[in-house]
């Protein structure tokens, strides 16, 4: 089993590099970035050469600014039992779709990780583009170097959400790789075209130690009639529903844990 706090797999997604720059770092979540993922032309493509998608960085250019991107348009489904290099999977997808769910996820927990990630059509083709990343180095290179936190602190309660996020939405490729560090240490994820499978458990329950408090709140909140008004075009019903089951089990394991030790051992803002 991978540990969840390790990489990210390469997306074939539509990565955009955008200049603005907030107080604390890179934009990664907007309105005007999801309209330039939109809009821009695509002027030219290229294999990036790394990832078992095969993804393209794209040139996208729209009113006199040149940005980079990575387009996704892998769109594969398997029934039954398929046989991978790292052993088998049940139901197998790897989707552009779901590409798109994660970010829509991302921003209805507010968990601000995910970048702006759209639906495009090129070339007679439709995928996935998401905005690009401007990262130190991959959670891969961090480990191989030795290289710790400024802010542990801070950098465990992140973690803590992102083993949150991969398990609700059963992220079933997050590896060293496609978990990405910037600057200042924030996490950022990408590569979720393998994500939200049909499952009712939990992949990895057991790295739910400790939980944000804002972010439980946001959980408590999600009911079948948003998550199908807002995820319904790149998710099945069944992705939907198994989605919620597995919601239930995390604030589960989050009351019970709290239960066993207190809140100030468990929670967090």
């Amino acid at each position: 089993m991978r540990v969840l706090n390790l990489l990210v797999t390469t997306a074939v997604v539509c990565v955009l590099s955008v200049t603005a720059v907030a107080e604390q770092g890179q934009v990664i979540q907007s309105t005007e970035l999801e309209q330039f993922l939109t809009q821009a032309k695509f002027t030219a493509l290229k294999r990036i050469g790394q990832g078992v998608t095969n993804p393209d960085k794209a040139t996208l250019e729209l009113d006199g600014t040149t940005r980079y991107a990575v387009w996704k348009i892998i769109d594969e489904k398997k029934d039954g039992v398929t046989q991978m290099n790292r052993g088998i999977e049940i139901s197998f997808q790897d989707s552009w779709r779901t590409e798109i769910a994660a970010y829509e996820m991302d921003k209805i927990l507010e968990l601000g990780m995910t970048p702006a990630t759209v639906e495009r059509v090129f070339n007679g083709v439709r995928g996935s583009v998401q905005f690009w990343i401007d990262s130190k180095f991959p959670e891969a290179e961090r480990v191989k170097q030795k290289i710790q936190p400024p802010n542990v602190k801070d950098w465990n309660e992140q973690m803590f959400k992102v083993r949150l996020f991969d398990n609700l939405i059963y992220n079933n490729d997050r590896h060293l790789n496609n978990l990405l560090i910037t600057e200042d240490f924030k996490i950022r994820l990408i590569d979720h075209s393998r994500a939200f499978r049909p499952f009712s458990e939990l992949k990895e329950a057991k790295t739910l130690q400790r939980f944000s408090k804002s972010l439980l709140a946001k959980l408590k909140e999600l009911n079948e009639p948003m998550l199908k008004e807002r995820l319904g075009k790149y998710l099945n019903p069944g992705q939907i529903q198994s989605m919620l089951k597995r919601r239930d089990a995390i604030l589960k394991i989050a009351d019970e844990l709290v239960k066993q030790k207190g809140e100030a051992a468990v929670l967090y803002p």
